[in-house]
Formats: structure tokens, sequence, C-alpha cells
């Protein structure tokens, strides 16, 4: 089974080439890897790291200015010839061997077009910090008010990427919650029981920044996908998570190790 990973790379040179490792190391017999990493010029370090992966039989390196995250995963994918298309961000990585159990869940599972699995937070050392516990059961109901896939344990079949279209340049924060919610119209995800990537923490990532601007686009896509009633169960959740003073992402000093506008 042939895998399309994309990489978005923007000054992440602290992490980029352990992000690089963990796909490099999934070989195995049954899958094949088409890896992109595609750098928009960064001047942190990263020309360096990724001139030793140029002549890698296993990874294109191509560098360009592009419009923002979601326009670099698009114009990765659509080179794309894999079956399993998925992302990972330059600061993430792959556990050990997880490529290889997803090829094997969609063989026995044909009929199942788009999974999400499990993953853990994990610091600038590497060190876990603590499981995601933000994921759910699938619900396409649900999905419209929070956001529980974890996009770097997400992959879609082929069909998926082809039938749903590119990510929205538009967002900055939620193109991949965006994302999710325009492939449920037509696909149900599954959830299955593997802790396949950790999702890296270094205090600047987008997900803990731009707070005031984020949730301005969270409340467009709940508006824009699940209109008033679902603004307003988007709304109860979050009053009933900060009245309980839930925190899930956990609090790290921001490292200074990049300047990116990316997680």
């Amino acid at each position: 089974m042939k895998f399309t990973i994309v990489t978005p790379s923007y000054n992440k040179g602290a992490y980029l080439e352990r992000t690089i490792q963990s796909v490099l190391a999934q070989q195995h017999p049954a899958i094949e890897v088409e890896y992109l990493v595609l750098d928009n010029f960064s001047d942190d370090g990263t020309a360096e790291i990724l001139d030793r992966y140029a002549q890698h039989p296993h990874v294109q390196v191509q560098r360009y200015h592009d419009r923002g995250q979601a326009d670099a995963i698009n114009q990765g994918w659509q080179k794309g010839r894999g079956e399993i298309y998925a992302w990972l961000n330059a600061d993430d990585v792959y556990l050990d061997q997880v490529l290889a159990q997803v090829a094997e869940y969609f063989q026995q599972h044909p009929q199942v077009m788009a999974i999400y699995g499990e993953a853990v937070y994990i610091d600038a050392n590497d060190r876990v910090l603590k499981p995601v516990t933000n994921i759910r059961n699938y619900s396409r109901k649900q999905l419209l008010s929070h956001d529980f896939i974890t996009q770097p344990a997400t992959f879609l079949r082929r069909e998926v990427v082809e039938s749903t279209g590119l990510l929205a340049t538009q967002y900055r924060y939620v193109f991949d919650w965006d994302y999710w919610i325009r492939i449920s119209k037509r696909y149900d995800f599954v959830r299955v029981p593997i802790v396949l990537a950790g999702y890296r923490i270094t205090g600047d990532n987008l997900t803990t920044t731009g707070n005031k601007r984020r949730l301005q686009e969270m409340i467009q896509v709940v508006w824009q996908h699940g209109g008033l009633f679902h603004l307003l169960r988007f709304g109860w959740r979050l009053v009933r998570k900060y009245a309980a003073r839930k925190i899930e992402i956990p609090s790290v000093a921001p490292t200074h190790a990049s300047r990116s506008p990316q997680s």
C-alpha cells in the first residue's frame, strides 16, 4: 500500500530532522512511502538539513513561496500518487511502525475511507508529556461543534481527498477541522485504538497561540457548517470547559527555536 505524506516546513529546523526520520523509519515490506517536504524558504538552518536529503530516494524536497501551511499541503497532495494521504507537521512525529499498522487496517477494512487514531503530546526533547485526551469516538453531529480528531493521527484514502477537494487556504488555524467536516458530509471516519503520532508542544504552536484569531476562525467554521444550533453548542462547551478549568494541552515555555507561522 502506497502512502503520500506531506510535511509543510517553515523555520522548524530544530525539529524537522526528527520529523523526517520518523517517516523514513516507517519502511516496511507491506508499504511504500512517497514523502514530500515543502519548505517556504526557511532561514533558520532548515536548508542545510534538507540538503542532506536532496538525493534521498524516499524524500522529495521542494522549496517555494507558499500561501500558508494549507497551500503547501495542497501542493504536495496534488503531486502525490499514493493510495493513502496524510500530512505531518514539521515538528510532529510518527511513532514506530505505525504506517504498517494503518495499511493493515485499511486492507482489512476496505469499506473504511478515513481513520484517526490516538496520539501523545511530546516536548522539545521528545519526552512524552501526556496522552491527547480530547479525542472522541466519531460522530458527524458532534464534529460540527467539537474538533475531536487529532490531525497527525489522521489518514485518508485517495478517493476522499479527490472528492473533497483542497484544504481551505483562507484559514490559518482551523483548516484541518474545516476539512474533517467537509469530509464527513460524504464519508464517515473510524477511530482506531492505536497510538499513531507524537504531537509536539513547543509553546509557539498555532494551537497554543493566536487566541483571538483562532477563536474567530473556529466560530466561522461552526457557523458555516452547523449554523446557529451548533454555534450555541460550541459556545456552551467552551463555557463548561473553562468553568471546570480543563486544560487539554500541556503548558510549556516557548523554545524560541522557530519563528514559524505554522504549527
